[in-house]
């Protein structure tokens, strides 16, 4: 349907401080990934939304549900903020979409960060990927998407953190004063969402060849600088079957980079120098339907009070999340609450899907049905669309007996967000 088309791609990895998907099984997966350079950061990438990450902000000012959203992300002890602007064109298989992140590292942030982005394909279909000087570019086929490209294009601005001299236009250091690199890798289809830990694993196999090399045939005091270590150098690119590409950007300063999907329909294309009037006129487009939907400025509140408003509405649009995977049942009658009762142990369901709100990115990214209704009372007026399709898909996961699961479970990567005691 019209509907399903329009509500196919979205940010729908609310658990990630940026992440997309397709409402689909086993499919395309994307995300945002950040560290500084310095001594200790690489070893806590940002990836996940985690309360320890200490992030003085992050969170959605405005989220239509559809087809734009904009957040900050201001992360102190990376030294970096970094603000997201997605926006989607329709068309064929989900159609078109595209996120801006732009920024600038701290000023006490003397080593500058690495910016990374990922897709990685947990079913079947192929991809591959090319990296130039001044972009990287996916292609790829699924049977549910089709063809898909996408490019990853930093800003001609962008600017490298300062390398000492000796270590500049060394062959084996490739990478070093680059816009932007990258690198493929296969891994199981059902560890893609481990992208974190695999691109870890990688950089620092990486790193510790740059440093023996840096060690042995230039300078061993030279190998300190994570500019230097951690930038990727375009392996695996070549080779076939793989199913997880990220590409790396190094900066110190201002910088930006876009990354644009874009489906096989010609009508869905999107040209990098529309995106910020896009965004310009989506962001127009929300405030006016933010009013005409709630009324709060005809109703004397103050614009304080409204920015709390519309943070509080877009954060709830945009935890909306897709999840698919198997849920760990006990196939005995459900105890009542209070009741001690022998019942026996949980074993995985066959996989389902649910289309939901989550409560909190950080803390509970997946499914609840008692917070699910009072989200709806809220979401109801601003898109009785999406409402009606959580609805639906929540009634869609009841069982023979009539009985609703109040909390969602779905996957491994929901339960590894999830204590074993409590899955």
């Amino acid at each position: 349907s019209q509907l399903d088309s329009e509500l196919l791609w979205g940010t729908y990895r609310p658990n990630l401080y940026f992440g997309t998907r397709p409402r689909l099984p086993n499919t395309l997966l994307s995300g945002l990934m950040w560290f500084g350079l310095d001594e200790t950061n690489w070893q806590n990438i940002r990836h996940s939304c985690e309360l320890g990450d200490n992030l003085s902000e992050y969170g959605y000012q405005r989220h239509n549900g559809r087809d734009f959203g904009e957040q900050m992300l201001r992360d102190k002890d990376h030294g970096v903020e970094i603000k997201s602007e997605f926006i989607k064109v329709s068309g064929d298989n989900g159609g078109s979409w595209a996120v801006r992140f732009s920024g600038q590292t701290t000023a006490d942030n003397e080593e500058g960060v690495a910016l990374v982005y990922y897709f990685g394909l947990e079913g079947n279909g192929t991809m591959a990927m090319n990296v130039g000087k001044g972009s990287a570019k996916i292609v790829g086929k699924t049977d549910d998407l089709g063809l898909f490209s996408v490019r990853i294009v930093p800003s001609a601005k962008n600017r490298f953190p300062d390398v000492a001299e000796k270590l500049q236009s060394v062959p084996e250091l490739s990478s070093v004063g680059s816009k932007i690199s990258g690198i493929a890798v296969s891994v199981p289809k059902t560890d893609i969402w481990r992208a974190k830990d695999v691109f870890q694993r990688e950089m620092f196999i990486s790193a510790r060849k740059k440093i023996n090399f840096i060690a042995k045939h230039i300078d061993p005091d030279a190998a300190k600088s994570g500019s230097v270590l951690f930038a990727m150098d375009n392996d695996g690119l070549k080779k076939r079957g793989r199913n997880l590409f990220f590409t790396q950007m190094v900066v110190r300063g201002k910088f930006s980079f876009d990354v644009i999907y874009e489906c096989e329909d010609r009508a869905a294309t999107i040209d990098r120098k529309d995106i910020d009037s896009i965004v310009k006129s989506r962001r127009s487009a929300f405030d006016h339907r933010f009013e005409a939907t709630f009324g709060l400025r005809g109703k004397g509140f103050s614009e304080k009070h409204i920015d709390m408003a519309r943070d509080a509405v877009s954060s709830l649009v945009g935890g909306i999340g897709y999840f698919y995977g198997s849920g760990l049942v006990s196939k005995d009658p459900k105890p009542e609450y209070g009741i001690s009762e022998d019942v026996s142990e949980p074993e995985l369901s066959e996989p389902y899907s649910l289309f939901a709100t989550t409560p909190s990115r950080p803390f509970f990214p997946r499914g609840f049905l008692w917070d699910e209704g009072f989200h709806q009372l809220v979401l109801g007026q601003w898109d009785s669309g999406i409402c009606m399709e959580i609805i639906r898909s929540w009634f869609a996961t009841m069982d023979a007996d009539g009985w609703i699961a109040r909390e969602q479970i779905l996957g491994s990567e929901a339960r590894s967000k999830v204590p074993p005691e409590f899955q």
